[in-house]
């Protein structure tokens, strides 16, 4: 049986309506994903899947803080959270391209179900103590970022290839427009019925999660159920696969670098205290400037989907992007610098969405899972090795040259990927 065949859509006309290069599915609009019943219940359990995400972060950090007092148990979340994604990354991306996806995102998010549950229980009767919310944090956050691979490579087997970009972009929405309603959804919960409340909240969020993957009507034959070794050879040929392909070694090195030299989102409340002068009002001002701009840039990608260079687009979002942290390091105007940090977001949402499309466009199903998950893994440790490069430069040196040191690297960086890895400039598509 074919990859195809593997895993056709059962939602569509015919298996032969589902091929790719089927020019009967001509161009398509920004809704156009939403005709196909699979696409909408992945989208709803991606909607779902986030929320829970931002919201037991939100509720575990919430209650650590308020039971012990000290910022430095927050820290350690990040440690617990770095010690368990690696290899939980490395295994999750060869796990997706072996089993049934749908099954691995349900079993994925029933772990968040479970352990919300029994730390709400816990803290109602008054048990609940720090190491149980780290012991909890260690499990969710395995098992959440194993999901990434599943849902990602799960994304073609119910949208035709022509549609992926506008698949992509819609998830990418939507996880944004999730990271703005959970804390909004969190506040209100816990001021109206404390914080235990939220804890049972999660998990009623999360329960479309666990369910509607299953609803997804594909028929699953294991990509590699014919491919031998153990588990560490096929995550491997993982790596091979990824390392010897045209345009993702160029991509993940791309995010990864920038991140590490200009990772200013953890830099809000030193921008609205050192270059505007304000408090906890302007770096929420900022926050959601940065958010919108994400929005605004990823739906950007819409308007831009027939234009073919797509490998060009990335590289011009992210040229932009280093070139407007050279502004941000000396404004002191807090509304040019929400500009130029909604300008920041725009170009990023651009960009994410845009590699993201490459990735399912480039890469083949039996090896889609592998290669989403390293791009999940390059982009979180660059999200951890980032916050500690800006956080000593910044103490070492200020946040004006912390910025303008990460837009001189950013730009170096971007401009040396397009001159030395050509596959990225000359990559067209459709």
């Amino acid at each position: 049986m074919s990859d195809r065949d593997a895993n056709s859509n059962t939602d569509l006309p015919s298996d032969a309506d589902h091929d790719p290069d089927d020019d009967r599915w001509g161009d398509a609009s920004a809704l156009s994903p939403f005709t196909l019943g699979g696409f909408r219940l992945l989208w709803a359990a991606a909607l779902s899947w986030v929320m829970t995400r931002e919201l037991r972060i939100l509720v575990t950090s919430f209650w650590l803080y308020e039971a012990t007092g000290d910022a430095r148990q927050l820290a350690l979340i990040g440690v617990v959270q770095l010690v368990v994604q690696i290899p939980a990354l490395l295994w999750s991306g060869t796990l997706a391209d072996r089993v049934d996806r749908r099954r691995m995102l349900a079993i994925t998010q029933a772990v968040s179900v479970a352990l919300m549950a029994v730390m709400g229980l816990l803290d109602l009767g008054g048990q609940l103590q720090p190491w149980h919310i780290y012991l909890a944090i260690a499990f969710m956050a395995s098992t959440n970022i194993m999901g990434s691979p599943a849902q990602a490579a799960l994304l073609p087997s119910v949208i035709p290839k022509r549609w992926l970009v506008q698949g992509v972009v819609a998830q990418t929405v939507t996880q944004q427009a999730a990271s703005v309603i959970s804390p909004l959804l969190f506040t209100l919960v816990a001021l109206l019925l404390g914080v235990t409340a939220t804890f049972f909240v999660t998990v009623i969020v999360a329960i479309p999660a666990l369910v509607l993957p299953l609803l997804i009507r594909i028929r699953f034959v294991p990509p590699l159920v014919r491919e031998e070794g153990s588990t560490v050879r096929r995550t491997w040929e993982g790596f091979r696969f990824v390392r010897n392909h045209r345009l993702l070694p160029g991509l993940y090195l791309l995010d990864a670098g920038i991140t590490v030299f200009s990772f200013y989102r953890q830099l809000f409340p030193l921008f609205a205290k050192e270059l505007y002068g304000g408090a906890a009002a302007a770096t929420g001002l900022l926050t959601a400037a940065n958010a919108i701009g994400g929005i605004c840039g990823t739906l950007l990608v819409l308007l831009l989907r027939n234009y073919r260079p797509k490998g060009m687009l990335v590289l011009y979002a992210t040229i932009i992007y280093a070139l407007l942290l050279f502004p941000l390091a000396i404004s002191t105007r807090l509304w040019i610098g929400m500009l130029l940090i909604g300008g920041l977001g725009a170009m990023d949402g651009i960009s994410v969405a845009m590699r993201q499309s490459i990735v399912q466009l480039t890469t083949p199903d039996q090896m889609r899972g592998r290669a989403v998950s390293l791009q999940v893994l390059a982009a979180q440790t660059a999200n951890n090795l980032g916050t500690l490069e800006v956080g000593f430069l910044t103490a070492a040196a200020g946040l004006s040259v912390t910025l303008t040191f990460g837009g001189a690297a950013a730009l170096l960086m971007t401009l040396a990927i397009w001159r030395v890895i050509s596959g990225i400039r000359h990559y067209r598509y459709p």
